[in-house]
């Protein structure tokens, strides 16, 4: 067993999940010094490039995404089991980048709770303000993880599926016991709450930074994700109170005129995918649905022989591509916000409410002239409208793997998948074991537990 340094650093540099008495790992580099004043902790809450990474694997699986043949040999092992739904996707000597990414937010997330509030040199505001945003990063990433690694959450069911370690505690020796689908919902919706209740600040100066609106946006995706439709509407309707901003596509030259995420009005709180996922190639089923009117097809893809390696015959993601200082946002926004409202409204049968939401967007989203508007009779017609215009607005995120998952519940939105790769096709049923990506197998040898 590893010896390892108890001490917490400054910009801890590394932190890797080893087993069940070696949880993290800390390497000292640079400043050395102890946390120990309230700007050591907000140094570390503003560690921008590990406390806002959120994974992505489940990006290559979903359906918006689609190899074509000759792109297949040049793709990794990672995303080619990634891509087929295997019930193994890293080799043994490879560790799962998502899996240690977003535990280590929660690590830092649980260094700050457990110390900003006896530092020094720091007012009680200052404190409170760090504390409040720990919660919010650890509630973020948690959602990530239990929808990465765990069964989805089923409202007519117990939900005592196992899912992934609950970490609330700074702790190098610890145990990786999984707690329950039901039991990390309860703790990412007790996180969220915890800070309204500390305080957690109305305007921040920068999107990356978590905010009031940005918890009542987390509470409505987690309780859409939940099926808790008309708590989610209620926060998406808090949200939307505070921030309902939409960027025109029809003042833009190009897709290069697109405004980088901390500048970005719709982007409410910023999370992006790793940046290997930019690249992934998109699906010729979902670029064909687009009309010659729609500028998201434009603004929001990119040709793969630009800017894009390995290049490829067809369009991928554009926006993280078009600026270098963009990633592929998973946080909430203005745009979801909508979207998630206009879902609910159709779910309880208030048509009106749930069309007038779309068609707010879609007149951002269009050229000048053009029919953008839409329209439906019934709940169905409304509901498929909203569920296909998240498909359109959140190209290129990886959210389609949500939406895959939590309509699998319901049979007239179950869909069996079928990939063809390298000559051998796969098939992903509803609801099966293709939906939740395996522990990696090396964690599970080292600290047993996990594989239980």
């Amino acid at each position: 067993m590893k010896f390892l340094k108890s001490t917490l650093y400054i910009f801890l540099p590394l932190l890797l999940l080893n087993s069940c008495r070696d949880y993290v790992e800390v390497e000292q580099v640079g400043n050395n010094r102890i946390l120990k004043y309230t700007s050591d902790y907000r140094a570390l809450a503003n560690n921008y490039n590990d406390i806002t990474s959120s994974g992505g694997i489940y990006l290559i699986a979903n359906a918006d995404v689609e190899f074509p043949t000759t792109y297949q040999n040049g793709v990794t092992t990672i995303w080619g089991n990634s891509y087929t739904w295997q019930d193994r996707i890293y080799d043994p000597s490879q560790g799962d980048s998502d899996w240690t990414g977003l535990y280590k937010a929660v690590y830092y997330s649980n260094v700050i709770l457990d110390g900003v509030m006896g530092s020094e040199k720091g007012s009680d505001a200052e404190k409170k303000e760090i504390y409040a945003e720990a919660f919010v990063h650890r509630a973020f990433a948690y959602l990530q993880l239990v929808n990465t690694y765990a069964p989805q959450f089923d409202p007519a069911s117990a939900n005592s599926e196992k899912a992934v370690p609950i970490l609330l505690k700074p702790e190098l020796f610890s145990s990786l016991e999984r707690s329950t689908v039901g039991q990390v919902y309860d703790q990412i919706i007790s996180d969220l709450k915890s800070a309204l209740e500390n305080g957690i600040q109305d305007d921040p100066q920068f999107n990356v930074l978590p905010s009031k609106r940005a918890v009542y946006a987390l509470l409505a995706r987690t309780y859409l994700l939940m099926g808790q439709y008309q708590l989610s509407l209620e926060n998406a309707e808090k949200t939307l109170q505070m921030q309902n901003g939409l960027i025109d596509l029809k003042t833009f030259a190009s897709g290069y005129s697109y405004p980088v995420l901390i500048q970005n009005p719709e982007v409410i709180f910023s999370k992006t995918l790793l940046l290997a996922y930019n690249r992934a190639p998109l699906s010729n089923d979902l670029l064909n649905s687009f009309g010659s009117s729609d500028l998201r097809y434009d603004y929001y893809t990119i040709a793969g022989n630009i800017a894009i390696s390995p290049t490829y015959t067809g369009r991928g993601f554009g926006i993280a591509t078009y600026s270098y200082t963009n990633g592929i946002n998973v946080g909430v926004s203005v745009p979801e916000m909508y979207l998630i409202a206009a879902e609910c409204y159709a779910r309880s049968g208030k048509i009106a409410e749930a069309v007038n939401y779309l068609n707010i967007l879609r007149a951002k989203r269009f050229k000048s002239g053009s029919a953008y508007t839409v329209s439906a009779t019934t709940n169905k017609e409304a509901l498929d409208l909203v569920l296909t215009e998240r498909q359109k607005e959140f190209i290129g995120r990886g959210f389609r793997w949500f939406d895959q998952r939590r309509l699998n519940l319901d049979p007239a939105f179950q869909k069996t998948y079928t990939r063809v790769f390298k000559g051998q096709t796969y098939t992903l049923a509803p609801n099966s074991d293709g939906y939740v990506f395996p522990i990696n197998q090396n964690y599970i040898d080292l600290s047993p537990e996990l594989g239980k």
